[in-house]
């Protein structure tokens, strides 16, 4: 009998240095899925705070921050009035609770108060949204003064003639292609959560799932947005673009989480988009993208 459970003993001391590797593993990766978060809200604060720091870029961040307020004092106004019909659209697909017996009120009562309660929640998730998209419209009207902003950053980062200033007619072009950029980034987001969207009004209890599903969706392309004038002028393609994703997913939850929360607080959200741009062009510095086949598609046009 000792001489079985001396074996065992020695079965699972054999097994050890396996499970002790595992378990290495596991905590590297969770010490880079946490330094990358933090990474990711760290660089939302470094370019808020460099934007703070070099009143030479302050003018060009007066008129994004202009499109801000006037965008989302209207989406806020709007979604105010309507508030009361909101609610009930969202009520209107969740299942409806009736008591067939005077006793069945012990379950139907309480349940009737969490779909309330459900509704009241997806609300909520709408007014978030709309905030965001918003700030999305402000961000599109304001490309080509968000884009010099980006250049600009890009330049001081870089000490690299901050001051140097674009001509007429490339101006011209260059606030021709922003627009363009933007708003293909914009569709791009709408098409998304219309699809969600979609899905959660087609299909019953769907926009259980969808509803947190459109907020992450939302928290992951957000950074994309906003790093997207430092992005464009690398040329970088949407497939390089979401492999950059994938490969620094942490830092992107981050950065995007901090930017989705603070589209929320109210005053803050017409405050920060210079700031995320800024951070955004920080980001793609420090974590530069791989984009070979562009860098060869633009040497061989040049």
């Amino acid at each position: 009998m000792g001489r079985l459970r001396r074996r065992g003993e020695f079965h699972v001391n054999e097994r050890d240095p396996e499970v002790a590797r595992a378990e290495r593993a596991a905590d590297v990766a969770d010490v880079t899925h946490a330094s990358g978060i933090h990474l990711g809200v760290g660089l939302v604060g470094e370019g808020v705070a460099f934007l703070r720091r070099e009143r030479s870029l302050w003018p060009l961040a007066l008129v994004p921050a202009l499109f801000a307020t006037l965008l989302v004092g209207l989406a806020v106004s709007l979604f105010w009035v309507r508030i009361e019909m909101i609610h009930e659209a969202w009520v209107s697909m969740l299942p409806v609770l009736e008591a067939v017996r005077w006793w069945s009120w012990i379950w139907v009562g309480p349940g009737r108060a969490i779909l309330w309660l459900i509704g009241w929640i997806g609300v909520a998730v709408g007014f978030a949204l709309v905030l965001v998209v918003a700030l999305l419209t402000a961000n599109l009207l304001s490309a080509p003064f968000l884009d010099q902003l980006s250049i600009r950053v890009e330049r001081i980062e870089q000490a690299d003639n901050p001051q140097e200033s674009l001509e007429a007619g490339n101006f011209i072009s260059e606030t021709l292609r922003s627009f363009a950029a933007e708003l293909q980034r914009l569709l791009f987001m709408m098409s998304v959560w219309a699809s969600l969207g979609l899905i959660g009004f087609i299909i019953p209890g769907a926009h259980f799932v969808t509803a947190p599903m459109l907020i992450a969706v939302t928290i992951l392309l957000l950074p994309l947005d906003y790093a997207g004038f430092a992005l464009d002028r690398r040329g970088i393609p949407y497939r390089d673009r979401r492999r950059w994703l994938r490969e620094n997913m942490s830092t992107m939850t981050g950065f995007g989480g901090v930017a989705f929360l603070a589209c929320l607080v109210p005053g803050l959200n017409l405050l920060v988009m210079p700031g995320f741009v800024t951070a955004g062009t920080l980001l793609v510095l420090r974590n530069p993208p791989r984009a070979a086949d562009a860098s060869i598609r633009r040497t061989t046009a040049g």
